[in-house]
């Protein structure tokens, strides 16, 4: 687990920073449909300030439990298919960085090395 806890549940907002909170919660959420293929650059909190590009599906279905415990099924596309997709591998333990080629990882090695944190 990212977070240090065993549990299969991941939280998004994709709103932007001036629209109201769009927050859905993903409970046991498993991927059932994925159709097309798109790039798109990625950040993560497990790699502050690096971006890479990624391989996603374009579209995807989910099912999920969501806060209050309902099933419920969504088919998304857009940052809502990246973001679900980018936080379901987390719950699997797959980073973003085990998508990248050997180059891409090593860029992004030295990427990290280079920030003041990575020398403190």
């Amino acid at each position: 687990p990212q977070v240090g806890v065993g549990l299969r549940i991941f939280v998004i907002d994709i709103a932007d920073e001036d629209e109201p909170s769009d927050l859905r919660t993903f409970i046991n959420p498993e991927i059932t449909k994925t159709d097309g293929s798109q790039m798109w650059n990625e950040g993560c909190l497990s790699f502050p300030g690096v971006s890479e590009e990624i391989k996603r599906a374009e579209r995807v279905v989910v099912r999920a439990l969501d806060a209050k415990g309902k099933p419920f099924e969504l088919e998304a596309d857009g940052l809502l298919a990246v973001a679900i997709q980018h936080e379901n591998d987390h719950l699997n333990g797959v980073l973003m960085i085990d998508k990248l080629s050997a180059l891409k990882k090593r860029r992004m090695g030295r990427k990290l090395a280079k920030r003041p944190s990575a020398n403190a």
